[in-house]
């Protein structure tokens, strides 16, 4: 964030609360944070060391909380913090100020809750062309499998089942924005993709998800709902995400969702698995968007269930996705 960000925020804080607080910008050994941030409050000095952004989501969370593990005077600075992320925050207990001057700061020596304010401008997080509804299909193959992108663009279209134009833009999008660098006059390599891949988990619940959505639904009989296990998917059509496939893959949740990915009709999936549509019903089923899977379980991929339960913002499913993140995608990312 630049400079000149970071004081508006601090003045639009300091506007509400009336506490002056100064920047200072951090050395090598303030364990990577972006600087500290002093209060002052009844003649006495308080530090707090500050991580800053443009924009907080909530799958950013498991990395801020393990973060706070080792420094508990932490602050966010961020320019949007959504509101069911300063909840989470506030519930995790960890400080934030954000562009509009909402914040949440607690120590032994102060104590400040301030939200309901709005920016009066919201500035575009990305660049259109990258994170269109099409273009976050291609870039979750990117991300499955980033030796994709060398291939043709006719190649990349046929594998993600999106257009050549779509996929032309996408990877001029991703050259724009720093993602993708020239290594040779002809091959590109990856750069930052654990930040594309939280920027990618936030598009994906709000662009391209809703629209994939066919139906809710319950059971015939409520008593199958604990037995769930024992449905026998579709293979290669029916996958489960989502909560239960965070359970199957870590044996750490309870799915309170059922959420499903598949290649099926409304009426096929009625027919297959004895459930009828509920308009609030705890079986979520949406569109497959990818042709092959990446496992030969009953899940979609680790990816896409990372983020399903990032983007709940539910306590125990972030500790899942977490989890999963651990054991399935760190040595990518």
């Amino acid at each position: 964030m630049e400079i000149g960000i970071i004081q508006e925020t601090l003045q639009n804080f300091e506007k509400n609360t009336g506490i002056k607080s100064t920047w200072e910008k951090a050395k090598p050994k303030d364990n990577g944070m972006d600087g500290i941030l002093h209060f002052t409050l009844d003649k006495k000095r308080l530090k707090f060391h500050v991580q800053v952004s443009k924009r907080l989501g909530l799958q950013h969370l498991p990395a801020i909380a393990e973060k706070q593990k080792h420094m508990k005077d932490l602050v966010l600075l961020a320019v949007q913090i959504p509101e069911q992320v300063a909840v989470n925050l506030k519930e995790m207990r960890i400080n934030y100020i954000d562009g509009a001057g909402n914040a949440y700061i607690k120590s032994a020596d102060i104590f400040v809750l301030i939200k309901g304010n709005k920016l009066d401008k919201m500035q575009p997080s990305f660049q259109a062309k990258a994170f269109s509804k099409a273009g976050l299909k291609v870039i979750f193959q990117f991300l499955l499998h980033p030796e994709l992108v060398n291939e043709t663009i006719r190649n990349i279209a046929n594998q993600t089942d999106v257009s050549l134009d779509t996929v032309h833009k996408t990877i001029q999008g991703l050259k724009q924005l720093g993602y993708l660098i020239p290594l040779t006059r002809k091959k590109i390599g990856w750069n930052n993709r654990k930040e594309l891949l939280e920027k990618w988990i936030g598009e994906y619940e709000t662009r391209l998800k809703p629209g994939l959505h066919i139906s809710n639904f319950r059971f015939v009989k409520e008593t199958e709902f604990v037995q769930w296990k024992k449905m026998h998917l579709k293979s290669e059509v029916t996958f489960w995400g989502g909560e239960p496939a965070g359970d199957l893959l870590t044996d750490y949740l309870k799915p309170e969702i059922l959420t499903l990915y598949t290649k099926e009709t409304k009426m096929e999936m009625i027919k297959n698995y004895r459930i009828i549509p509920e308009p609030n019903g705890y079986i979520k089923a949406y569109q497959k968007f990818w042709d092959r899977n990446e496992t030969d379980k009953a899940t979609v991929p680790p990816l896409l269930v990372y983020a399903d339960l990032i983007n709940t913002g539910d306590k125990r499913n972030i500790e899942t996705a977490q989890k999963i993140y651990e054991r399935f995608l760190q040595d990518k990312f």
